[in-house]
């Protein structure tokens, strides 16, 4: 990784939510660049400094407004019937808040396998009812990892937008919104790995026409000769035709790496 992918993980390794494995490198990485050093002493401080802002005092009329949301609360308790609905309206609230991912998934885990307990035990429940509900919360939880792989996007770390484009694997319908999401991070995202992992990602979804247009109208967008390669390559592997005066237009761009172009220019041949 470069110096600014190591910058990029300060914040995550003041916070203490890396891997084990991320610390060290981030660590070790430190001892033999005094210029990521000084970045670092520098995040610190403003991080040390933000834990000593003063944190404000509750007010009097805090537990008389608390009460009476409990209560309020208490009543719709009553009311819902569907325990399965409950479960599920607490996760997605959990996942609203942009959980850490591990923890996250952690309670996903937890919560499917005491929904499916429920269910299993429900007496006289029809096949029909039962597949219905099944199909329900696995409907759900497709939402709810969408919902994640949207905040992860966000995340100034460049792992962790990575896992989030992993995602995608996991979703069985991915909304218009996660497409677009992914397509701003392949063209504007500024990590050439995440880039690279999105488009991987997307190629898995180009059968959706949308994703093959937007796919043809990031090769103008593209300013890394890495991207600009690996696109012009899944261009000839879906065979997508209509990105041939895109791909002409690339090879004008000025300076354009000589081995970008050489594979451009045979790109060009095997999709005429």
């Amino acid at each position: 990784m470069e110096c600014k992918d190591y910058r990029e993980q300060f914040t995550s390794y003041l916070s203490d939510v890396l891997f084990e494995k991320e610390r060290l490198e981030i660590e070790s990485h430190l001892a033999g660049c005094a210029d990521c050093r000084k970045e670092f002493e520098a995040t610190r401080k403003v991080w040390d400094l933000m834990g000593e802002i003063p944190q404000p005092e509750p007010s009097g009329a805090m537990k008389t407004n608390f009460d009476v949301i409990l209560s309020n609360y208490k009543k719709e308790l009553i009311v819902k019937k569907n325990p399965v609905s409950e479960w599920i309206n607490k996760l997605r609230e959990y996942w609203s808040l942009q959980a850490q991912p591990r923890l996250a998934f952690s309670l996903l885990l937890v919560a499917i396998g005491l929904i499916l307990g429920y269910l299993l035990r429900q007496p006289g429940q029809s096949a029909t009812s039962y597949n219905k509900q099944i199909d329900s919360l696995s409907s759900q939880v497709s939402e709810m990892k969408q919902v994640l792989l949207l905040s992860l996007l966000h995340d100034p770390s460049a792992s962790q937008r990575i896992r989030a484009v992993s995602y995608t694997d996991e979703i069985s319908n991915v909304n218009l919104k996660v497409i677009d999401a992914l397509f701003t991070t392949l063209n504007e995202d500024p990590n050439v790995n995440v880039r690279l992992s999105t488009l991987e990602a997307l190629v898995k979804l180009s059968r959706d026409p949308r994703v093959r247009e937007g796919l043809v109208r990031s090769i103008d967008l593209q300013d890394s000769p890495i991207m600009q390669s690996a696109i012009a390559d899944v261009m000839v592997k879906l065979q997508e035709k209509s990105s041939v005066q895109s791909l002409q237009k690339l090879l004008h761009k000025k300076g354009l790496n000589q081995m970008v172009k050489l594979n451009i220019e045979k790109s060009i041949q095997k999709l005429i």
